[in-house]
């Protein structure tokens, strides 16, 4: 998290907490949901400013959507429950948001995605045993306007709780990265804004002191993730954060990031896997993880989750195990009565 994940949050608070939109031009044909990586080609254009709703962070939330990637999102608030498919480099993620363990930080990505935000931004944080980190735009004009030490009205989450019941900072969860308030003792995460972290262990007794709240889910495409590279490790500015790790400290700079976006990070760390763009299933039918991947307090997976490797996949096959050794047993019984039967009949 900055702190840890939002790299540039992570070195510290030192600062106060913190134009109306045309659609983005987008690529001839809207990409939709695919189970393979599309050709950078197809994706849309990431919107900037002045143009997008998102220049105006007050407002982006009650703007109409403007990613045709997006559309089945309405303005407001987020579902209760929300896939967002992050369709990146290597294959897509889905991430699964839970509006009752943060409303301000589902809310947030709910606006995020309706216009576009992540949209060819870099997976530049991949520290394999710790954390994933995504969420600069790949526009300097948008990246700047969510950059926290601007404090553009309106860029800026209200502080919230991890709520008591929640999952904590567990492998698969996703919270948001932010700077350290250190006139707290001890330091806790503020300023959150875009930037998300992915636990790619579990980081709870690491991270749930320091107030990072998480919200969301990987529900599918752990093994995507897996292969995001991760050459570079911790970024500059960063390296004396999490000595433990044992990472390189090649990565880039904060400021570097959000000043030069996508075409900084091409020219700089062409191996950075990216977003290509973001599709979203509001309200999904299928099995809630709160009983199928896990519990969502004590994440009670005997995996280490999946699509199919949670509680009740265990459960019914056990149940489906049970019956067919019972009917192996019982065509065994049949057949030995019929063979002792037919023995007294000669």
């Amino acid at each position: 998290p900055r702190c840890h994940s939002r790299r540039g949050r992570f070195s510290g608070r030192t600062g106060p907490a913190g134009s109306g939109g045309v659609r983005p031009t987008m690529s001839p044909s809207g990409p939709s949901a695919s189970s393979t990586p599309l050709p950078e080609s197809e994706w849309p254009t990431p919107p900037s400013c002045p143009g997008s709703p998102l220049c105006e962070p007050s407002s982006a939330a009650s703007a109409p959507t403007t990613s045709l990637t997006a559309s089945s999102l309405a303005p407001g608030n987020a579902p209760n429950t929300c896939d967002y498919v992050f369709h990146t480099t290597k294959g897509d993620v889905t991430v699964r948001a839970f509006r009752s363990l943060s409303p301000a930080g589902a809310d947030r990505l709910h606006t995020l995605v309706r216009h576009g935000f992540y949209d060819g931004s870099p997976l530049y944080r991949i520290l394999p045993g710790f954390v994933a980190q995504w969420g600069v735009a790949a526009e300097p004009s948008l990246a700047t306007v969510f950059d926290w030490r601007n404090d553009v009205p309106g860029s800026i989450l209200p502080d919230e709780q991890p709520n008591p019941d929640g999952p904590g900072n567990d492998k698969l969860w996703v919270s948001y990265s932010s700077s350290y308030d250190t006139a707290t003792n001890p330091p806790t995460a503020t300023n959150r804004t875009v930037e998300l972290f992915l636990n790619l262990v579990d980081n709870k007794a690491k991270l749930d002191g320091k107030n990072f709240v998480p919200f969301a889910k990987v529900v599918k495409g752990m093994e995507v993730v897996d292969t995001w590279y991760a050459g570079y490790g911790e970024m500059d500015g960063a390296c004396g954060l999490h000595l433990d790790g044992g990472w390189v400290c090649h990565g880039p700079n904060e400021t570097d990031l959000y000043a030069g976006g996508a075409a900084f990070v091409a020219q700089k760390f062409p191996s950075f896997d990216r977003i290509g763009y973001v599709t979203a299933n509001p309200n999904p039918r299928d099995p809630d993880p709160s009983w199928y991947y896990g519990n969502t307090k004590h994440h009670f997976s005997w995996s280490d989750g999946g699509e199919g490797h949670g509680v009740l996949w265990y459960l019914v096959f056990a149940a489906v195990a049970v019956m067919f050794i019972w009917l192996i047993k019982r065509q065994k019984n049949v057949t030995s009565a019929a063979a002792r039967k037919e023995r007294r009949g000669s």
